[in-house]
């Protein structure tokens, strides 16, 4: 038997075939039958004959444009017959002033656009049918209630009824309602939703009291439903919120809420309570805590869960005496390579790799936290001794040394980690972590792949960093910078074939500061940018300068400026250099830029394209301290450079090393046949200008010519316009001698003879000069 029928409408058959189907297995357990009609008027013939049978028809489906009547009219005249009927318009147009007339004239429930989604279908029919039957038990009860109020001999059979009907509403909730005993909590009621929340029938509850006080509660939370019960006792009202142990092992979250009952006298009758399933809340809450408190990317601790370990550690090492502890800050070296030459994306994989093996290297009690970027920490709890931390750094650096796999890929790393113990001095876990933080960089300015122990010391030595950096910044704004000038010598006739600019820093306090000391800093805070800016202006003025005064000796002359990394990065670059050249008046062929390897092997293609640009404008480019980066020689041919210069390194240990010779005569014969020429770096003994110049190198600097001297200086090697062997710097050599370290005037520098020939001036010698900015 049918609890009634459902008409669909429209004008297309294989659409009411689709539409029957699907509501069939919609309703499969509501019991309707689905009539079709293929136009309006068999709608209403339909209707007619369903209303004579007397069977119900709570919805009607209906197409929008059919042709004889359109679904919106015929919609309205089946409101003006069966108003109680609800109405769900189909549409392919979505004609919102359609919509209106047919919710306006038509009383239309619902309009689903064609094609329509089966579950959007689903959810619209049972509402509707859900909201036809509610109302027709509406008017069911108000009719039932209109017999009682006229009816009160049948006051009892109708209460009856009532209860049945309370009892029906209370069956079909899906929250729990319960009822029991205020003393012993003996249960009187327990709706049917309970089954569906604990997974245990209504039944076993009633069975045994302790299931329901106690056993089907998390152990954890049992203490809690105790004094909840207790408290609600007490107070008349109370909420809580626990979790439960569901038969399959499932834990679930419940939120009860219960008030104790009492009569007119204030006798306290029973408990009645209701009870929520908050699951589905309660673990969106604890997914936002846990990413609150997690990377997203490794799913390793963040800093703010490191930082609440760490301080929960420190607060036992100040307490009392506990177990020690030690942090340990990480940092990948040239983790930015990889990210630069094959994307994020693979940048982000490498970094969940190296996670895994960072987690592969400790004990359960210890924390590995990724504090962002490829920085990443370690809390070793209860490290018993030294030797023990120590161990731990030696395998987690002997792990990540091995490849890593991804795809076809085999990735190399190394890191740097600094050490910090647990001591009583620490006040704060940041100090630990900022002392570990100086301990790695310690260990990464020390060669990488290392570990460093934080001592005392470092800390001295990092305030005096942080010092630097903020005199250095003074020194720019108010110009405490000054030039100095190595000669670049032609070796094969001793002529002067340029300069080398070499930044100083001249403190107000501490005197002249090498650049090896105030450079790295500069690279690190960026300031870098403008003082290489600034050298770079300052050489090409000094330039045209002896150009404008000596014509003839300086024609030739080419000034040599160091570029560095971060410089090469701005994309302005070409741009301020053109500026520069056209601010002081020097032509680009007398400028020469300085590179070095390990700024060419990053972002080759746009490094290529800026160095293209720099070379038609006619700049002379050159590799720096040639053989100690990183470079490919599968790029070299790609730079459009014109110049290697040999590291100062080779160069001092060519003599006694046939390795580091056999080096400067691979690169000399790599130059050679690249069309580049080679400048060595370096020269400090007649030996060793000997063995260069036998190799063929065309130029030379060290301090076997000069050391780097002052512009003033600079102008009297250039004044003079004499070979180098024939140079004599005023007040060192008598008129009418030989200088020390020169060939005397007249002859041309033989390799073979050279050593009888030169002498080095041993009152300039010293450790090579700082770099460039």
């Amino acid at each position: 038997m049918y609890r009634g029928a459902i008409i669909c409408v429209d004008d297309e058959r294989s659409v009411l075939i689709s539409l029957r189907d699907q509501l069939n297995r919609i309703l499969l357990d509501r019991n309707y039958k689905i009539e079709l009609a293929e136009s309006g008027r068999e709608a209403l013939e339909l209707l007619a004959e369903l209303n004579e049978e007397g069977i119900d028809v709570p919805l009607i489906i209906c197409d929008h444009l059919m042709p004889d009547i359109e679904g919106v009219d015929l919609l309205k005249q089946i409101q003006g017959l069966y108003p109680e009927m609800l109405k769900i318009l189909l549409t392919g147009l979505a004609e919102l002033d359609d919509i209106v007339r047919a919710v306006n004239e038509a009383s239309l429930y619902r309009y689903i656009p064609k094609p329509w989604d089966q579950a959007d279908l689903e959810l619209t029919v049972r509402e509707a049918l859900r909201s036809y039957e509610r109302d027709c038990l509406l008017e069911a009860q108000n009719r039932d209630l209109q017999r009682e109020i006229g009816e009160r001999r049948q006051a009892e059979t109708l209460l009856l009824e009532s209860e049945a009907r309370l009892e029906s509403i209370l069956n079909s909730l899906e929250d729990v309602i319960w009822s029991a005993t205020a003393d012993d909590l003996q249960l009187l009621y327990l709706n049917p939703a309970a089954a569906q929340v604990y997974g245990r029938s209504t039944q076993d509850f009633f069975a045994s009291n302790r299931l329901w006080q106690r056993d089907v509660v998390h152990p954890d939370d049992r203490a809690l439903r105790e004094s909840f019960l207790e408290l609600l006792r007490q107070e008349g009202h109370r909420g809580v919120e626990y979790r439960i142990l569901r038969p399959d092992g499932e834990v679930r979250w419940l939120s009860d809420r219960a008030r104790v009952i009492k009569n007119d006298r204030g006798q306290v009758l029973r408990i009645d309570g209701i009870i929520y399933d908050i699951t589905d809340r309660r673990r969106a809450e604890e997914k936002l805590a846990y990413d609150a408190l997690h990377d997203g990317l490794t799913n390793l601790p963040n800093r703010t869960l490191f930082m609440q370990r760490v301080e929960a550690a420190l607060q036992q090492v100040q307490q009392g005496p506990s177990q020690p502890f030690a942090v340990l800050f990480i940092d990948l070296d040239r983790f930015k390579l990889v990210n630069d030459s094959l994307g994020h994306a693979w940048g982000d994989q490498f970094l969940i790799a190296i996670a895994e093996k960072l987690r592969q290297c400790l004990r359960p009690c210890d924390t590995v936290a990724r504090l962002g970027g490829d920085e990443f920490t370690i809390l070793l709890d209860n490290s018993q001794a030294n030797a023990d931390t120590i161990q731990i750094a030696n395998r987690i650096l002997s792990t990540l040394e091995k490849p890593v796999r991804l795809g076809d890929r085999y990735l190399f790393t190394s890191a740097s980690i600094g050490i910090a113990f647990s001591h009583s001095r620490y006040a704060q876990a940041s100090e630990l972590l900022r002392d570990a933080d100086i301990a790695m960089y310690r260990a990464k300015s020390s060669g990488r792949g290392r570990y460093a122990i934080f001592d005392q010391d470092m800390h001295a030595e990092t305030l005096q960093l942080l010092q630097i950096e903020n005199d250095l910044r003074t020194a720019l704004e108010q110009g405490h910078f000054s030039l100095y000038y190595q000669p670049i010598v032609n070796l094969a006739n001793g002529s002067l074939a340029g300069f080398e600019s070499l930044v100083r820093w001249h403190h107000p306090h501490r005197g002249v500061i090498m650049p090896s000391e105030f450079i790295p800093i500069a690279e690190d805070t960026g300031l870098i940018v403008a003082l290489g800016e600034w050298v770079l202006r300052q050489s090409c003025q000094q330039l045209y300068n002896w150009q404008q005064q000596y014509p003839q000796p300086s024609q030739d002359l080419i000034i040599s400026v160091n570029l560095a990394g971060q410089q090469l990065q701005e994309t302005n670059l070409v741009a301020v250099i053109d500026q520069i050249l056209i601010d002081t008046g020097l032509d680009g062929r007398c400028l020469k830029l300085e590179l070095t390897e390990s700024t060419l092997v990053e972002n080759v293609e746009a490094i290529v394209k800026t160095l293209t640009y720099l070379r038609d404008r006619h700049i002379q480019l050159s590799i720096d301290d040639f053989g100690t980066g990183y470079s490919s020689l599968s790029y070299l041919h790609r730079f459009p450079v014109s110049t290697l210069k040999i590291d100062r390194a080779f160069v001092e240990q060519m003599m006694g090393d046939g390795e580091n010779f056999e080096i400067i005569r691979t690169i000399r014969a790599l130059a050679q046949s690249l069309g580049m020429k080679v400048v060595a770096e370096g020269i400090e003994t007649p030996e060793q200008l000997a063995r260069l110049t036998s190799l063929g190198c065309e130029l030379g600097q060290g301090y076997y010519f000069s050391k780097p001297v002052t512009a003033a200086e600079a102008e009297v090697m250039i004044a003079q316009a004499l070979p180098w062997r024939d140079y004599q710097p005023a007040g060192q050599t008598p008129a009418g001698q030989t200088p020390a370290g020169q060939i005397p005037a007249g002859q041309t520098i033989d390799p073979r003879e050279a050593n009888n020939l030169l002498q080095h001036p041993t009152s300039e010698r010293s450790s090579p000069a700082g770099s460039a900015a």
